[in-house]
């Protein structure tokens, strides 16, 4: 006879499916797809939709756990995760990778475009929030897998609905600590409230949207240039024997002493210790042949993430590699399309090494 399995004779287990193992003040960031539901109507086929959302979610976790955040889950076309180096509120290193990961995010918008264009699949627009506050973090002892609870990972999932396509916003409290303790953050970004939360009782909690500072004026020469279409995808040349380099790189002890490597051996190299000259100058010159740009990593105001998809944007098929002393070889391999570890050369290098490289990746 079959058993009545009903919820009198349910027993109970010893062990709990959810273990809470940590309670502490966290970033907590919200990423999600502006009108998914509308754009997937346009898709046939269950793969193609599945191909749509993965090409999103595995990109922005991808960059995600590059600036040491951990993915704690999707929620269909949405991505949760958290910053556990911001457990302590005087470190400004980790709160800089919290506007840092959004900023990647927001310069991957046109790679990504390109890839689902590529694949026949609709554009997408998409929002970021972040807030700071208290959470509870629990992990299923069955999958081993990590949720967050409290009410700060409620307030970034509504903040974020208020925000304008394609940008990132943050709500006070995050605001509060990066304006009073942190100088990177007035330094290099700008904020601008954009609106209130209402918390219920009259109370309000304002949202600010974080913009990079000069960044509006370099994103409309390339709007413009996308616009007018005046100009071919990639970058050709009639005279193959004047090709260039370009070397982006803010150091200018390590911009001179390359340059006079490379002149040594007659290879023709323009430096830029501003990574917004550069942009500009690309923009402008793509009559220039510029075969090769070679990018360091970390960089003020806009790093070489950053300008690795702003250069892919407009010239997709364009050779980029790195030069760089930060150790981030694992996570730009996996971070950026087309970059192998063969494309990082790491500082300090030999002038013999420098030469071979550069060399190598002219052929």
């Amino acid at each position: 006879m079959e058993k009545d399995f009903s919820i009198d004779n349910l027993v109970i287990p010893d062990g709990q499916e959810l273990s809470f193992h940590s309670s502490d003040s966290y970033c907590v960031s919200f990423i999600d797809i502006v009108n998914s539901t509308r754009s997937t109507a346009q898709i046939s086929g269950s793969k193609s939709v599945m191909r749509y959302y993965s090409i999103f979610l595995n990109t922005m976790a991808t960059i995600a756990k590059a600036h040491r955040a951990r993915v704690i889950k999707n929620a269909g076309d949405s991505l949760i995760f958290y910053f556990p180096e911001t457990c302590v509120v005087s470190e400004a290193s980790g709160f800089r990778r919290v506007v840092e990961c959004a900023m990647n995010m927001l310069a991957a918008y046109n790679t990504i475009n390109l890839k689902l264009n590529e694949d026949k699949l609709p554009s997408l627009d998409y929002r970021i929030s972040a807030d700071y506050g208290r959470i509870e973090v629990a992990r299923s002892t069955i999958s081993n897998s990590e949720d967050l609870f409290g009410s700060v990972v409620n307030v970034c999932s509504k903040i974020n609905s208020m925000a304008p396509s394609n940008s990132f916003v943050i709500g006070g409290d995050l605001y509060q600590i990066l304006k009073k303790s942190f100088s990177f953050a007035s330094q290099e970004y700008s904020f601008k409230e954009i609106g209130e939360y209402s918390l219920g009782l009259k109370n309000s909690y304002p949202i600010y949207q974080v913009i990079g500072k000069n960044h509006s004026h370099h994103e409309a020469n390339i709007n413009t240039l996308r616009e007018n279409k005046s100009t071919s995808s990639s970058v050709k040349s009639s005279n193959e024997n004047e090709a260039r380099i370009m070397l982006i790189e803010d150091d200018v002890d390590s911009a001179t002493t390359f340059k006079a490597i490379l002149d040594s051996e007659g290879i023709k190299l323009d430096v830029f210790t501003n990574p917004f000259d550069a942009l500009e100058h690309f923009v402008q010159s793509l009559q220039v042949n510029y075969r090769l740009i070679i990018l360091d990593i970390r960089m003020p105001k806009v790093n070489g993430i950053q300008l690795f998809h702003k250069l892919k944007s407009i010239a997709p098929n364009i050779k980029i590699v790195f030069f760089s002393a930060l150790d981030a070889t694992m996570e730009l391999v996996s971070l950026l399309p087309g970059v192998n570890y063969e494309h990082i050369l790491r500082k300090p290098a030999t002038s013999e090494e420098i030469i071979r490289w550069t060399k190598k990746h002219l052929e």
